[in-house]
Protein backbone atom coordinates (compact mmCIF):
# COMPACT_ATOMS: atom_id res chain seq x y z
CA UNK A 1 0.00 0.00 0.00
CA UNK A 2 1.53 3.33 -0.88
CA UNK A 3 1.54 6.45 1.40
CA UNK A 4 1.89 9.96 0.28
CA UNK A 5 5.89 9.75 0.44
CA UNK A 6 5.75 7.07 -2.71
CA UNK A 7 4.02 9.16 -4.95
CA UNK A 8 4.47 12.67 -6.60
CA UNK A 9 1.73 15.07 -8.01
CA UNK A 10 2.46 17.80 -10.59
CA UNK A 11 0.23 20.35 -11.80
CA UNK A 12 0.57 22.66 -15.15
CA UNK A 13 -1.98 25.35 -15.30
CA UNK A 14 -1.71 26.82 -18.89
CA UNK A 15 -4.29 29.10 -20.62
CA UNK A 16 -5.97 26.70 -22.29
CA UNK A 17 -6.13 23.30 -20.28
CA UNK A 18 -5.22 22.44 -16.07
CA UNK A 19 -3.57 18.87 -15.99
CA UNK A 20 -2.27 16.73 -13.48
CA UNK A 21 0.25 13.93 -13.91
CA UNK A 22 0.98 11.35 -10.61
CA UNK A 23 3.87 9.37 -10.73
CA UNK A 24 5.19 6.70 -8.78
CA UNK A 25 8.59 7.53 -7.03
CA UNK A 26 9.28 4.46 -5.74
CA UNK A 27 10.69 2.89 -9.11
CA UNK A 28 13.29 4.00 -11.27
CA UNK A 29 10.77 3.68 -14.58
CA UNK A 30 8.37 6.25 -12.97
CA UNK A 31 5.22 4.52 -14.10
CA UNK A 32 2.27 7.17 -14.05
CA UNK A 33 -0.36 6.43 -11.72
CA UNK A 34 -3.05 8.58 -13.05
CA UNK A 35 -3.25 11.65 -15.76
CA UNK A 36 -6.33 14.28 -16.21
CA UNK A 37 -6.75 17.03 -18.00
CA UNK A 38 -9.70 19.93 -18.08
CA UNK A 39 -10.03 23.10 -20.12
CA UNK A 40 -8.98 26.50 -18.20
CA UNK A 41 -11.08 28.24 -16.26
CA UNK A 42 -11.05 31.61 -13.84
CA UNK A 43 -7.28 33.00 -15.39
CA UNK A 44 -6.70 35.07 -18.52
CA UNK A 45 -2.76 35.70 -19.48
CA UNK A 46 -1.63 33.38 -15.94
CA UNK A 47 -3.38 35.52 -14.00
CA UNK A 48 -6.68 34.49 -11.50
CA UNK A 49 -9.82 36.19 -13.26
CA UNK A 50 -12.32 33.83 -10.84
CA UNK A 51 -10.91 31.98 -7.80
CA UNK A 52 -14.44 29.64 -7.91
CA UNK A 53 -14.05 28.76 -11.29
CA UNK A 54 -10.37 27.86 -11.47
CA UNK A 55 -10.75 26.27 -8.42
CA UNK A 56 -13.93 23.89 -9.51
CA UNK A 57 -10.86 23.39 -12.78
CA UNK A 58 -8.39 22.30 -10.68
CA UNK A 59 -10.53 20.08 -8.04
CA UNK A 60 -12.23 18.59 -11.14
CA UNK A 61 -8.74 17.41 -12.90
CA UNK A 62 -7.29 16.39 -9.26
CA UNK A 63 -10.34 14.11 -8.61
CA UNK A 64 -10.20 12.23 -11.81
CA UNK A 65 -6.61 11.40 -10.84
CA UNK A 66 -7.60 9.99 -7.48
CA UNK A 67 -10.49 8.15 -8.90
CA UNK A 68 -7.52 6.95 -11.42
CA UNK A 69 -5.15 6.16 -8.75
CA UNK A 70 -6.93 5.13 -5.96
CA UNK A 71 -4.47 7.38 -3.93
CA UNK A 72 -5.42 10.66 -2.20
CA UNK A 73 -3.57 13.95 -2.96
CA UNK A 74 -2.71 16.49 -0.58
CA UNK A 75 0.86 17.66 -1.61
CA UNK A 76 1.19 19.33 -5.30
CA UNK A 77 4.02 21.02 -7.69
CA UNK A 78 2.78 23.35 -9.93
CA UNK A 79 3.83 24.73 -13.46
CA UNK A 80 2.74 28.04 -14.57
CA UNK A 81 3.30 30.92 -16.93
CA UNK A 82 2.20 34.40 -17.60
CA UNK A 83 2.46 37.98 -18.03
CA UNK A 84 3.47 38.09 -14.19
CA UNK A 85 6.64 36.20 -14.42
CA UNK A 86 9.93 38.47 -14.69
CA UNK A 87 13.65 37.78 -15.09
CA UNK A 88 15.77 39.73 -12.72
CA UNK A 89 19.41 39.80 -13.15
CA UNK A 90 21.65 40.23 -9.69
CA UNK A 91 25.30 40.41 -8.90
CA UNK A 92 26.90 40.05 -5.24
CA UNK A 93 30.46 40.89 -4.31
CA UNK A 94 32.80 40.62 -1.50
CA UNK A 95 36.63 40.93 -0.82
CA UNK A 96 38.58 37.70 0.22
CA UNK A 97 39.73 38.72 3.77
CA UNK A 98 41.74 35.77 4.93
CA UNK A 99 45.45 35.75 4.72
CA UNK A 100 45.90 33.16 1.82
CA UNK A 101 43.34 34.96 -0.30
CA UNK A 102 41.68 31.25 -0.38
CA UNK A 103 38.17 31.27 -1.76
CA UNK A 104 36.17 29.71 1.36
CA UNK A 105 32.60 28.33 1.44
CA UNK A 106 31.87 31.13 3.42
CA UNK A 107 32.83 33.59 0.79
CA UNK A 108 30.83 31.86 -1.66
CA UNK A 109 27.47 32.07 0.33
CA UNK A 110 28.01 35.88 1.48
CA UNK A 111 28.60 36.88 -2.86
CA UNK A 112 25.79 34.95 -3.06
CA UNK A 113 23.50 36.70 -0.01
CA UNK A 114 24.90 39.97 -1.66
CA UNK A 115 22.87 39.87 -4.69
CA UNK A 116 19.71 38.92 -2.60
CA UNK A 117 17.06 40.11 -1.15
CA UNK A 118 14.96 41.27 -4.08
CA UNK A 119 12.46 43.59 -3.24
CA UNK A 120 9.14 42.41 -2.81
CA UNK A 121 7.57 44.68 -5.28
CA UNK A 122 9.97 42.81 -7.89
CA UNK A 123 7.89 39.53 -6.96
CA UNK A 124 8.40 36.15 -5.24
CA UNK A 125 11.76 34.17 -6.24
CA UNK A 126 10.65 30.64 -7.95
CA UNK A 127 14.03 30.30 -9.54
CA UNK A 128 17.40 31.13 -8.32
CA UNK A 129 20.03 30.35 -10.97
CA UNK A 130 23.98 30.99 -10.37
CA UNK A 131 25.39 31.83 -13.98
CA UNK A 132 28.87 32.30 -13.13
CA UNK A 133 31.35 33.25 -10.70
CA UNK A 134 33.93 35.85 -11.04
CA UNK A 135 37.07 35.95 -9.52
CA UNK A 136 39.65 38.75 -9.79
CA UNK A 137 37.51 39.23 -13.35
CA UNK A 138 38.34 35.90 -14.43
CA UNK A 139 34.86 34.93 -16.00
CA UNK A 140 33.38 31.95 -16.37
CA UNK A 141 34.05 29.71 -12.86
CA UNK A 142 31.33 27.40 -12.02
CA UNK A 143 32.61 27.15 -8.36
CA UNK A 144 35.09 28.78 -6.83
CA UNK A 145 35.94 27.45 -3.70
CA UNK A 146 39.46 26.69 -3.02
CA UNK A 147 40.92 29.07 -6.01
CA UNK A 148 42.85 32.37 -4.92
CA UNK A 149 41.77 35.35 -5.27
CA UNK A 150 40.95 39.17 -3.68
CA UNK A 151 37.77 40.18 -5.06
CA UNK A 152 34.53 37.48 -5.82
CA UNK A 153 31.27 38.37 -7.70
CA UNK A 154 28.53 36.56 -8.63
CA UNK A 155 26.03 36.84 -11.53
CA UNK A 156 22.87 35.84 -10.21
CA UNK A 157 19.61 34.90 -12.63
CA UNK A 158 16.45 35.33 -10.81
CA UNK A 159 12.94 34.34 -12.06
CA UNK A 160 10.10 36.57 -10.09
CA UNK A 161 5.98 35.85 -10.29
CA UNK A 162 3.87 38.61 -8.69
CA UNK A 163 3.21 37.86 -5.12
CA UNK A 164 -0.55 38.32 -5.18
CA UNK A 165 -1.42 36.04 -7.80
CA UNK A 166 0.22 33.45 -6.43
CA UNK A 167 -1.44 34.07 -3.20
CA UNK A 168 -4.85 33.40 -5.42
CA UNK A 169 -3.62 30.67 -6.60
CA UNK A 170 -2.41 29.29 -3.57
CA UNK A 171 -5.81 30.33 -1.86
CA UNK A 172 -7.50 28.01 -4.74
CA UNK A 173 -5.55 25.18 -3.62
CA UNK A 174 -5.95 25.58 -0.10
CA UNK A 175 -10.09 25.33 -0.42
CA UNK A 176 -9.77 22.43 -1.63
CA UNK A 177 -7.72 21.11 1.17
CA UNK A 178 -4.21 20.75 -1.57
CA UNK A 179 -1.04 22.49 -0.67
CA UNK A 180 1.48 23.88 -2.93
CA UNK A 181 5.01 22.01 -2.39
CA UNK A 182 6.31 24.10 -5.06
CA UNK A 183 6.14 26.34 -7.56
CA UNK A 184 7.87 26.62 -10.91
CA UNK A 185 8.03 28.55 -14.31
CA UNK A 186 6.61 26.33 -16.65
CA UNK A 187 9.07 27.54 -19.99
CA UNK A 188 11.72 26.82 -17.56
CA UNK A 189 10.27 23.61 -16.15
CA UNK A 190 9.40 22.50 -19.96
CA UNK A 191 13.06 22.96 -20.78
CA UNK A 192 14.15 20.47 -18.18
CA UNK A 193 12.42 18.10 -19.33
CA UNK A 194 13.71 17.65 -22.57
CA UNK A 195 16.64 19.18 -23.28
CA UNK A 196 19.68 16.82 -23.07
CA UNK A 197 23.24 17.39 -21.44
CA UNK A 198 25.06 17.47 -24.83
CA UNK A 199 22.74 20.48 -26.15
CA UNK A 200 23.08 22.47 -22.68
CA UNK A 201 27.10 22.12 -23.14
CA UNK A 202 27.12 23.24 -26.38
CA UNK A 203 24.14 26.21 -26.43
CA UNK A 204 20.68 25.80 -27.15
CA UNK A 205 17.85 27.64 -27.25
CA UNK A 206 14.70 26.12 -26.13
CA UNK A 207 11.13 28.18 -27.39
CA UNK A 208 7.74 27.51 -25.85
CA UNK A 209 4.62 28.20 -28.20
CA UNK A 210 1.88 28.02 -25.96
CA UNK A 211 -2.12 29.34 -26.30
CA UNK A 212 -1.14 33.32 -25.85
CA UNK A 213 2.63 33.38 -25.13
CA UNK A 214 5.44 32.53 -26.69
CA UNK A 215 9.11 32.14 -24.47
CA UNK A 216 12.45 31.64 -25.57
CA UNK A 217 15.05 30.44 -23.65
CA UNK A 218 18.67 30.39 -24.66
CA UNK A 219 21.25 28.36 -22.49
CA UNK A 220 24.69 27.82 -22.99
CA UNK A 221 25.80 25.40 -19.73
CA UNK A 222 22.79 27.29 -17.67
CA UNK A 223 20.18 29.83 -18.46
CA UNK A 224 21.34 32.65 -19.99
CA UNK A 225 18.43 34.96 -21.04
CA UNK A 226 14.79 34.95 -21.69
CA UNK A 227 12.50 36.48 -24.47
CA UNK A 228 8.94 36.58 -24.33
CA UNK A 229 6.43 37.65 -26.64
CA UNK A 230 2.60 37.75 -25.63
CA UNK A 231 1.24 35.93 -28.84
CA UNK A 232 0.98 32.62 -28.98
CA UNK A 233 -1.74 30.04 -31.10
CA UNK A 234 -4.43 32.05 -30.55
CA UNK A 235 -2.86 34.35 -33.20
CA UNK A 236 -2.95 32.19 -35.82
CA UNK A 237 -6.84 31.10 -35.41
CA UNK A 238 -7.53 35.25 -35.02
CA UNK A 239 -5.98 35.27 -38.59
CA UNK A 240 -7.96 32.67 -40.00
CA UNK A 241 -10.99 33.97 -38.77
CA UNK A 242 -10.43 37.34 -40.01
CA UNK A 243 -9.42 36.22 -43.80
CA UNK A 244 -12.14 33.86 -43.92
CA UNK A 245 -14.56 35.56 -42.28
CA UNK A 246 -15.39 32.78 -39.64
CA UNK A 247 -15.78 32.01 -36.46
CA UNK A 248 -12.94 31.44 -33.80
CA UNK A 249 -14.50 27.49 -33.09
CA UNK A 250 -14.13 26.85 -36.82
CA UNK A 251 -11.09 28.55 -37.47
CA UNK A 252 -9.20 25.97 -34.39
CA UNK A 253 -11.13 23.46 -36.43
CA UNK A 254 -9.22 24.58 -39.86
CA UNK A 255 -5.83 25.22 -37.91
CA UNK A 256 -5.74 21.92 -36.20
CA UNK A 257 -7.05 19.85 -39.88
CA UNK A 258 -5.65 21.29 -42.26
CA UNK A 259 -2.89 23.96 -40.95
CA UNK A 260 0.57 23.95 -41.91
CA UNK A 261 3.45 26.66 -41.57
CA UNK A 262 4.57 25.58 -45.32
CA UNK A 263 3.14 25.07 -48.55
CA UNK A 264 5.59 22.42 -49.39
CA UNK A 265 4.42 18.74 -50.04
CA UNK A 266 0.45 19.79 -49.96
CA UNK A 267 -2.24 19.58 -52.26
CA UNK A 268 -2.26 23.52 -52.42
CA UNK A 269 -5.72 23.46 -54.55
CA UNK A 270 -7.09 21.04 -52.39
CA UNK A 271 -10.84 22.28 -51.72
CA UNK A 272 -11.81 23.15 -48.00
CA UNK A 273 -15.45 23.90 -46.97
CA UNK A 274 -15.64 26.67 -44.21
CA UNK A 275 -18.81 26.77 -41.88
CA UNK A 276 -20.21 30.07 -40.43
CA UNK A 277 -21.96 29.98 -36.75
CA UNK A 278 -25.01 28.18 -37.69
CA UNK A 279 -23.06 25.49 -39.41
CA UNK A 280 -23.84 26.58 -43.16
CA UNK A 281 -21.26 26.48 -45.85
CA UNK A 282 -21.10 29.78 -47.48
CA UNK A 283 -17.72 29.73 -48.83
CA UNK A 284 -14.81 27.20 -49.82
CA UNK A 285 -10.53 27.71 -49.60
CA UNK A 286 -7.78 25.55 -50.24
CA UNK A 287 -4.80 24.38 -48.15
CA UNK A 288 -2.13 26.73 -50.13
CA UNK A 289 -4.72 29.44 -48.82
CA UNK A 290 -4.84 28.31 -45.02
CA UNK A 291 -0.39 27.61 -44.92
CA UNK A 292 -0.20 31.34 -46.38
CA UNK A 293 -2.11 33.09 -43.61
CA UNK A 294 -0.41 30.71 -40.91
CA UNK A 295 3.15 31.95 -42.78
CA UNK A 296 2.20 34.82 -42.86
CA UNK A 297 1.30 35.33 -39.53
CA UNK A 298 3.91 33.24 -37.87
CA UNK A 299 6.58 35.67 -39.15
CA UNK A 300 5.32 38.64 -37.66
CA UNK A 301 4.70 36.85 -34.42
CA UNK A 302 8.16 36.02 -33.99
CA UNK A 303 9.53 38.86 -35.54
CA UNK A 304 10.16 40.44 -32.22
CA UNK A 305 12.09 37.53 -30.72
CA UNK A 306 14.34 38.28 -34.07
CA UNK A 307 17.26 40.04 -32.18
CA UNK A 308 17.38 37.73 -29.22
CA UNK A 309 18.34 34.99 -32.10
CA UNK A 310 20.80 36.92 -33.90
CA UNK A 311 22.57 37.93 -30.74
CA UNK A 312 22.80 34.84 -29.48
CA UNK A 313 22.80 33.00 -32.85
CA UNK A 314 26.82 32.10 -32.23
CA UNK A 315 25.80 30.52 -28.66
CA UNK A 316 23.48 28.30 -29.59
CA UNK A 317 25.47 26.06 -32.22
CA UNK A 318 23.11 23.10 -30.94
CA UNK A 319 19.76 25.20 -32.24
CA UNK A 320 16.65 25.22 -31.31
CA UNK A 321 13.94 22.56 -29.35
CA UNK A 322 10.30 23.46 -29.60
CA UNK A 323 7.86 23.17 -26.86
CA UNK A 324 4.26 23.50 -26.05
CA UNK A 325 1.08 23.03 -27.77
CA UNK A 326 1.88 25.21 -31.12
CA UNK A 327 5.31 23.04 -32.06
CA UNK A 328 2.64 19.72 -32.88
CA UNK A 329 1.85 22.30 -35.72
CA UNK A 330 3.23 20.92 -39.07
CA UNK A 331 5.88 21.92 -40.38
CA UNK A 332 6.63 24.35 -37.67
CA UNK A 333 10.82 22.53 -37.65
CA UNK A 334 10.84 23.45 -41.27
CA UNK A 335 9.83 26.30 -41.00
CA UNK A 336 11.99 27.00 -37.73
CA UNK A 337 14.81 26.19 -39.94
CA UNK A 338 14.39 28.20 -43.13
CA UNK A 339 13.87 31.00 -41.27
CA UNK A 340 16.21 31.18 -38.72
CA UNK A 341 19.44 28.84 -40.40
CA UNK A 342 19.80 26.79 -37.32
CA UNK A 343 18.67 22.86 -36.88
CA UNK A 344 15.57 22.67 -35.12
CA UNK A 345 13.70 19.40 -33.45
CA UNK A 346 10.37 19.27 -31.39
CA UNK A 347 11.04 18.45 -27.89
CA UNK A 348 9.54 15.16 -26.02
CA UNK A 349 10.58 14.11 -22.60
CA UNK A 350 11.11 10.32 -21.99
CA UNK A 351 11.79 8.46 -18.53
CA UNK A 352 8.06 7.84 -17.14
CA UNK A 353 6.71 4.25 -18.35
CA UNK A 354 3.50 4.55 -19.90
CA UNK A 355 3.40 8.40 -20.21
CA UNK A 356 3.57 7.67 -24.27
CA UNK A 357 0.15 6.54 -24.06
CA UNK A 358 -1.73 9.53 -22.67
CA UNK A 359 0.16 12.33 -23.35
CA UNK A 360 2.87 12.00 -25.83
CA UNK A 361 2.88 15.60 -26.62
CA UNK A 362 5.11 18.69 -26.33
CA UNK A 363 1.86 20.64 -25.04
CA UNK A 364 2.67 18.77 -22.20
CA UNK A 365 6.71 19.16 -21.50
CA UNK A 366 6.10 21.76 -18.65
CA UNK A 367 3.60 18.73 -16.44
CA UNK A 368 6.03 16.40 -17.05
CA UNK A 369 8.95 18.99 -16.33
CA UNK A 370 8.13 20.01 -13.21
CA UNK A 371 7.40 16.15 -11.30
CA UNK A 372 11.57 15.55 -12.99
CA UNK A 373 12.29 18.60 -11.27
CA UNK A 374 10.35 17.93 -7.78
CA UNK A 375 11.71 13.97 -7.80
CA UNK A 376 12.89 12.74 -4.40
CA UNK A 377 16.60 13.31 -3.98
CA UNK A 378 16.69 15.41 -6.85
CA UNK A 379 17.37 19.08 -5.27
CA UNK A 380 21.07 19.20 -4.29
CA UNK A 381 22.12 15.99 -5.85
CA UNK A 382 25.79 16.14 -7.45
CA UNK A 383 26.17 15.44 -11.33
CA UNK A 384 25.82 12.08 -12.96
CA UNK A 385 23.95 10.67 -9.34
CA UNK A 386 19.93 10.32 -10.41
CA UNK A 387 17.68 10.52 -13.36
CA UNK A 388 17.62 14.53 -13.62
CA UNK A 389 17.45 15.92 -17.06
CA UNK A 390 20.40 18.12 -18.30
CA UNK A 391 18.86 21.24 -17.35
CA UNK A 392 17.73 19.55 -14.30
CA UNK A 393 21.30 19.12 -13.22
CA UNK A 394 22.01 22.47 -13.82
CA UNK A 395 19.31 24.55 -12.07
CA UNK A 396 19.43 22.81 -9.32
CA UNK A 397 22.81 22.15 -8.52
CA UNK A 398 23.14 25.34 -5.97
CA UNK A 399 19.18 24.86 -4.90
CA UNK A 400 20.02 23.68 -1.36
CA UNK A 401 22.18 26.93 -0.94
CA UNK A 402 20.32 29.34 -2.52
CA UNK A 403 17.51 28.26 -0.40
CA UNK A 404 19.10 28.82 2.48
CA UNK A 405 20.22 32.20 1.73
CA UNK A 406 16.34 33.30 0.70
CA UNK A 407 14.98 31.24 3.76
CA UNK A 408 17.36 33.77 5.69
CA UNK A 409 16.25 37.08 3.37
CA UNK A 410 12.65 36.87 2.99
Amino acid sequence: MMNNEDYLVGIDIGSEKISVLMVDVTSPRLPVLGFAAVPTRGMRQGAVTSLGDLGAAIERAVLEVEEASGKAIEKVHLSLNGEHFRPVVRQGEVEIRNRQDEVFESDRQAVLSRALPVPLSEGEVLHCIVQEFLLDDQRGIDNPVGMYGRNLKANIYLITAAVNNLKNIRRCLADFKLEAASVGYAPLLAAGAVLTPEELAEGVAYLDFGKTTTTLLIFKSTLREVGVVHRGGDRLNFALRYCLNTTPAEAERLKRNYGSCLADGLDVQEEIMVSNAQGEVRQTTSRGFIAEVINAELKDMFSPLQSFFIKNRPVIPAGLVLGGGGAQLPGLVDFMEKDLKLPARVGMPDGFDGWEKVIKSPAYNSLLGVVKTNLPGTQGREEGGGRRSGVTRVLTRHFRKITDILKDNF
